[in-house]
């Protein structure tokens, strides 16, 4: 059985976290852990530690849809809390958070509010706020009866 390696080179550490070299280099100004003990220099080196936590912010931003700052602080206290040190898991998705929630109230919150109960769709944007939904709905309606006055 071959071990896994304990360091990773950028481009080992991108392809397991599945995002580009540049975005990469982008969250290491923006993340401070992702930066934190490791030199400029060209023999960067990436622990799976850092991985994890790589992939976890891709997570956070594109499977969850949050800013660069929530994506920080949610961040920071999952690493608070352990979640990356002895295989802790981080986490769970926002998504699955509220369908826990939601799973012990009897009527999910689309239902309460006059519409089917959405399909599985990826977690983030406009499927993780039911609500916004309606806002949008109501939004256009707004803008067909304004269109409506300028044309008269």
């Amino acid at each position: 059985m071959a071990k896994e390696p304990e360091f990773y080179k950028p481009a080992e550490a991108c392809r397991i976290a599945e995002v580009a070299p540049y975005v990469l280099r982008y969250w290491e100004t923006e993340f401070p852990v992702l930066s934190d003990g490791k030199d400029k220099g060209p023999a960067r080196l990436y622990s799976a530690r850092d991985v994890k936590i790589i992939g976890r912010i891709r997570e956070l931003l594109y499977d969850e849809g949050f800013t660069v700052a929530g994506a920080k602080k949610r961040l920071e206290s999952e690493i608070a809390e352990g979640r990356f040190d002895d295989g802790l898991a981080p986490a769970p998705p926002v998504a699955e958070q509220k369908k826990a929630r939601s799973s012990s109230s009897s009527v999910p919150v689309s239902a309460a509010a006059g519409e089917a109960a959405p399909a599985a769709r990826p977690t983030g944007g406009a499927a993780a706020f039911p609500e916004r939904r309606q806002v949008l709905r109501e939004l256009k309606e707004i803008a067909k009866l304004l269109d409506r006055g300028k044309r008269r």
